[in-house]
C-alpha cells in the first residue's frame, strides 16, 4: 500500500498545536543531506531530521521526485531546493509550520505586515482535529479568523464573533449582556446562563476547555487565529460541543526579536492600546508579553429614576426605602478593562518542548443597560417616562461590574520514537465576578440582581498520536477536569416586597478516555472512526434565604413555595459519543466528506436563583444525532465550500415552568435543526500590483421543537413546532477588499464589511417581545502600511447607523451599538 496516502503530515512534535510549537527551527541552519527519492519521502526526511511540522497533501506530492539537496541550510530553503521543478512551493506559517502548495504564477509579494491579509484555504493550517492540517484537509465544518483579521473586526472576546460569522447568535437572557452564551446552527440558545451551567459550545484558549459561560467576557488579543468548529463534536473535544467548539490560538515567541504597538481612539472617547514583544532570549528558550487597555465607548445615556424617583409601594412608606434617583449620566457603557499575558517555550532538546501561558485581566467597565419601550406602548407600572429613543435608559443605579480572571497553563510535547508523539495539556484558572442589575430595563425595582460568583478549574490531558501520514493516523487520550463554582444571588423586590438570595456551591469532576483513527486507504480515499467516554460526577449544595427585612415579605405566595430551606443533592452520569466519517478527494481541488456522529451536553443542576425544592432537582444529559455532509473546492483563485447538517435532539435541556409555577432548569422534550452552509473567496482581480478580493458566507437554518413537556397546557400548545431560541432563519457575511501598492513598499488596503442576521427569538414560548427583528451593518476600514512597519488606518462600523436589537425581553430591550468611528496607529517589527 502506499505508505504516502492521501496526506503526508510530518512533525516531529506529532500533535502539538503549531501555535505553541518551537518556532526556532525553520530559520535555524542545519546539516541537510537527502538523495534523489519520491518527494513524499524525502519532505518525511528533512521533517525527521530538522523537527520541523511540514505539511503536504499526498495530492500534491504523490508521483513526483525530490531534487537531491545537502549543505548547511535553512530548513525553508532545504524544502524549496527538494520542489525544484514540481511546480509546488513552500509557505512558512506564523507558527512555524511549513505547508506545500501549488505555485501560482504572477503572484504579488504579500507584505508580511498588511493589516488585512488572509491567506488562501490551502496554506492555512489548523489544529481542529488535535493534530496539524490544512485546512482545505479537514473534514469538518471550520471557519477561521486570523489575527489580523480580528483585529480589523474589532473582535476582542468570544462574543464579538457573532457579526463576524454566520451562523452564529448570542443570547443574554434575564441575566444582562455580562451572563450570555453562544449559539451556532441554532444550538444553545436554550442554555443556563449562571457559573455552574452547560454550555452547548465548549470555548477554548491555547487548548483549554473553559468550563462556564462565565468566561465569554474573558479579553482576546494578540491572537494568531480564531477556529470555529460548527456542528457537534463529542469525540475529539467531549462534554457540551453539540453546537460546536471554538479555539483562540494566542501568538507564539518567534526566532527573531518581534513585536508591535496599537493605539486606538474611537466615537464615544474609546482608546485601546495594545502590545506585544517576543524572540528568543536563548537558544533554548522564547519568551512573549503582551498587554491590552481598554476605556470609555459608552454610548448610553441615563436620565435617572424619572418617574419612579422617589417612590415606595403603597402603604410601605416609611419602611421600605424609596427609589433613588442618581441623576443623568451620559456616555454610560465605558470599558474599563487590563489584561496580561506572558508566553515562554523552552525546548529541552530536539524531541521536547516545553509551552507556558499565564493570564490575569481585570474589567471594571460599566454594565450594559436594557432599556424600555415608549412609555405609550407599555405597562405604566414599569414604565420610568421612556421616550422613543433606545440609547436612553431609565435606572435607579448605574451599575459597574467586577470582573477578574487568571490562569496558568502549559503544553509539553515529547517524540517517544518515530511516529509516536505525546502532548500533556494542563492547567489552573480561576474567575471572580461581581455584576448587578435590573432585566426588567427600568427604575422601579421589581426584581433587582447581584450576582457574585468564583469559579476554580484545572485540567489535564495526554495524548498519544501517530499522525505520520502512512496507512493509519490515530490519536488517544485521556482528560481530566475539576471545576468548582460558588454563587450567590441577592435580590432586592418591590413585587416580593423582600431581600432574598440563593447561595449555592457546585463541585464537579469529569474523566474521559477517547480515540480516532484516520484509515487512509487511497491517496483519495478517507475513513475515520472515533469513539470517547465520559464520566461525570457533580455535587450542588446551598440554601435559599428569605431575609425579610421590612416585615412585608410575600416570598411564598409570590412563588407558591415554602422559603428558608437548605439541600444537598448529587449527580453521576455517563455518556459514549461516536463518529464515522469519510472523505474522498476527487481531484487535486475538490474533496467530499461525510459523517455521522453522536454528542451530549451534561446533566446537572439549575444554576438559576433557587427558588424552590423542585428547582434543586438534577436533569438529565441532552444527546444529538448528527449528520453531516460537506464539500471544498479550492483553485489558485476561488475557494469555495458547502455543508449540510441534519442534527436530532433528546433531553432537551431548558428553563420552564415548574410543578409550582416558577421557572427551573429541566429536560423539556425534542428538537430538530436542518440547514446549509455556503462561502466563498475568490480573487477578482489581480495584475500591476493591484488585487480585489471578495468572500462571503451564509447559513441556513430550519429549527423545530418537536416534543414539549410543560405542566401548563397552553406552553406546551404555543411551543410545538416554534423554532429554537437564537436561530434566526438566515444570516449572512461579506466582505470585499482592495490592496495595493504604492511608492516606496507602501501598501494600501481598503475593506468593506457586511453582515445581516435574521429575526430570533431569546427563548422558549417566545411572543412578539421576545423576537428580536433581523438586522444588517454595514462597516469600512482603510489601513495604509509602510515598509518601515509603520501602519496608520481607520474605520467605520455601522455606518448606516443602523437600529438594531441583540435581545428584546418583554418591554425591555438590549440595543446595539450606533455608528461607530475611529482610527490608530500601529508599529511592527
Amino acid at each position: 500500500m502506499n505508505t504516502l496516502n492521501r496526506s503526508i503530515k510530518f512533525a516531529l512534535f506529532g500533535t502539538a498545536l503549531s501555535a505553541l510549537a518551537p518556532m526556532h527551527v525553520a530559520a535555524q541552519q542545519s546539516q541537510v543531506d537527502i538523495s534523489v527519492q519520491p518527494l513524499g519521502q524525502a519532505l518525511n526526511l528533512l521533517s525527521q531530521q530538522t523537527g520541523t511540522v511540514i505539511i503536504a497533501p499526498s495530492r500534491l506530492v504523490s508521483n513526483k521526485r525530490a531534487v537531491a539537496t545537502s549543505g548547511e541550510l535553512s530548513v525553508l530553503n532545504a524544502v524549496k531546493n527538494l520542489l525544484q521543478g514540481s511546480g509546488l512551493e513552500a509557505h512558512e506559517e506564523p507558527s512555524g509550520a511549513i505547508v506545500i502548495k501549488k505555485a501560482v504564477k504572477g503572484t504579488q509579494t504579500q507584505s508580511r505586515r498588511a493589516s488585512t491579509y488572509q491567506a488562501p484555504m490551502d496554506e492555512v493550517v489548523v489544529t481542529a482535529l488535535k493534530r496539524d492540517s490544512s485546512l482545505q484537509d479537514t473534514p469538518v465544518a471550520i471557519s477561521v479568523l486570523g489575527g489580523d483579521e480580528l483585529k480589523a473586526q474589532g473582535v476582542t472576546d468570544f462574543t464579538d464573533l457573532i457579526d463576524s460569522l454566520s451562523g452564529i447568535s448570542i443570547n443574554s437572557a434575564f441575566g444582562g449582556p455580562e451572563n450570555s452564551f453562544i449559539t451556532i446552527r441554532g444550538i444553545g440558545g436554550a442554555d443556563d446562563y449562571k457559573p455552574n451551567g452547560n454550555p452547548s459550545v465548549a470555548l477554548h484558549v491555547d487548548g483549554i476547555y473553559q468550563t462556564s459561560n462565565a468566561y465569554l467576557s474573558m479579553p482576546l488579543f494578540d491572537l494568531e487565529r480564531i477556529e470555529v468548529l460548527k456542528g457537534p463534536q463529542g469525540t475529539l473535544y467531549g462534554r457540551n460541543t453539540t453546537a460546536g467548539a471554538i479555539n483562540a490560538i494566542t501568538r507564539a515567541p518567534g526566532e527573531e526579536l518581534n513585536g508591535y504597538a496599537d493605539i486606538e481612539y474611537g466615537s464615544y472617547d474609546f482608546v485601546s492600546g495594545t502590545a506585544a514583544v517576543g524572540g528568543k532570549v536563548s537558544d533554548n528558550l522564547g519568551v512573549r508579553v503582551a498587554v491590552l487597555m481598554e476605556q470609555g465607548g459608552g454610548f448610553m445615556d441615563g436620565k435617572g429614576a424619572g418617574n419612579f424617583a422617589g417612590f415606595v409601594p403603597e402603604g410601605t412608606e416609611g419602611i421600605v426605602p424609596p427609589v433613588a434617583d442618581p441623576g443623568e449620566r451620559d456616555g454610560f457603557g465605558d470599558a474599563d478593562l487590563f489584561a496580561f499575558r506572558g508566553t515562554a517555550v523552552y525546548d529541552f532538546d530536539d524531541v521536547t518542548s516545553l509551552t507556558l501561558h499565564y493570564f490575569t485581566s481585570q474589567d471594571r467597565g460599566d454594565t450594559r443597560q436594557y432599556d424600555r419601550i415608549a412609555f405609550a406602548d407599555d405597562n405604566p407600572a414599569l414604565n420610568a417616562g421612556e421616550g422613543n429613543d433606545p440609547y436612553d435608559f431609565y435606572t435607579s443605579e448605574y451599575y459597574s461590574h467586577e470582573i477578574d480572571v487568571s490562569g496558568f497553563s502549559g503544553d509539553f510535547n515529547r517524540q517517544l520514537q518515530s511516529g509516536l508523539n505525546l502532548d500533556v495539556l494542563f492547567a489552573l484558572q480561576s474567575s471572580e465576578r461581581n455584576v448587578s442589575g435590573n432585566g426588567d430595563g427600568t427604575s422601579f425595582p421589581r426584581y433587582q440582581y447581584n450576582f457574585d460568583d468564583e469559579l476554580d478549574q484545572t485540567s489535564l490531558e495526554i495524548r498519544l498520536s501517530d499522525a505520520t501520514g502512512g496507512e493509519f493516523d490515530w490519536i488517544a487520550g485521556a482528560f481530566f477536569i475539576n471545576d468548582s463554582v460558588d454563587f450567590t444571588s441577592n435580590w432586592t423586590s418591590y413585587a416580593v416586597l423582600s431581600q432574598y438570595s440563593s447561595p449555592y456551591n457546585q463541585r464537579r469532576n469529569s474523566f474521559a478516555t477517547f480515540g480516532n483513527i484516520d484509515w487512509n486507504i487511497s491517496n483519495d480515499l478517507v475513513i475515520s472512526g472515533g469513539l470517547r467516554y465520559t464520566k461525570d460526577n457533580a455535587k450542588f449544595r446551598g440554601e435559599n434565604i428569605d431575609a425579610d427585612p421590612w416585615g412585608l415579605s410575600v416570598f411564598e405566595e409570590t412563588f407558591k413555595t415554602d422559603a428558608n430551606f437548605s439541600w444537598d443533592r448529587e449527580f453521576d452520569d455517563s455518556n459514549v459519543s461516536g463518529k464515522l466519517a469519510i472523505q474522498y478527494f476527487i481531484n487535486d481541488n475538490l474533496n467530499v466528506f461525510a459523517s455521522v456522529s453522536t454528542a451530549y451536553r451534561g446533566g446537572g443542576f439549575d444554576g438559576t436563583s433557587i427558588f424552590s425544592e423542585e428547582e434543586t432537582q438534577p436533569f438529565e444529559s441532552e444527546e444529538v444525532l448528527a449528520y453531516e455532509a460537506g464539500a471544498r473546492y479550492v483553485t489558485d483563485s476561488i475557494n469555495l465550500t458547502f455543508d449540510l447538517f441534519s442534527y436530532d435532539f433528546e433531553e432537551l435541556q431548558a428553563t420552564a415552568r415548574l410543578s409550582n409555577d416558577t421557572n427551573g432548569r429541566t429536560n423539556v422534550g425534542e428538537a430538530t435543526v436542518r440547514g446549509a452552509e455556503a462561502s466563498i473567496a475568490v480573487t477578482l482581480y489581480e495584475a500591476n500590483d493591484h488585487k480585489i478580493t471578495f468572500n462571503t458566507a451564509g447559513t441556513y437554518l430550519d429549527t423545530e421543537i418537536t416534543e414539549f413537556s410543560s405542566n401548563r397546557v397552553n406552553d406546551v400548545i404555543s411551543t410545538i413546532g416554534d423554532p429554537l431560541p437564537g436561530s434566526p432563519e438566515w444570516s449572512q457575511t461579506a466582505a470585499l477588499n482592495y490592496q495595493t501598492s504604492l511608492t516606496n513598499n507602501t501598501q494600501l488596503n481598503a475593506r468593506v464589511n457586511y453582515s445581516y442576521h435574521g429575526e430570533e427569538s431569546n427563548r422558549l414560548n417566545a411572543g412578539d417581545g421576545n423576537t428580536a427583528p433581523s438586522y444588517n451593518l454595514l462597516g469600512v476600514r482603510l489601513d495604509v502600511t509602510f515598509a518601515n512597519g509603520l501602519n496608520v488606518y481607520a474605520y467605520g462600523r455601522n455606518i448606516t447607523d443602523e437600529v438594531y436589537f441583540l435581545e428584546l425581553n418583554g418591554g425591555a430591550r438590549l440595543v446595539g451599538a450606533p455608528a461607530t468611528y475611529g482610527g490608530g496607529v500601529s508599529y511592527a517589527f
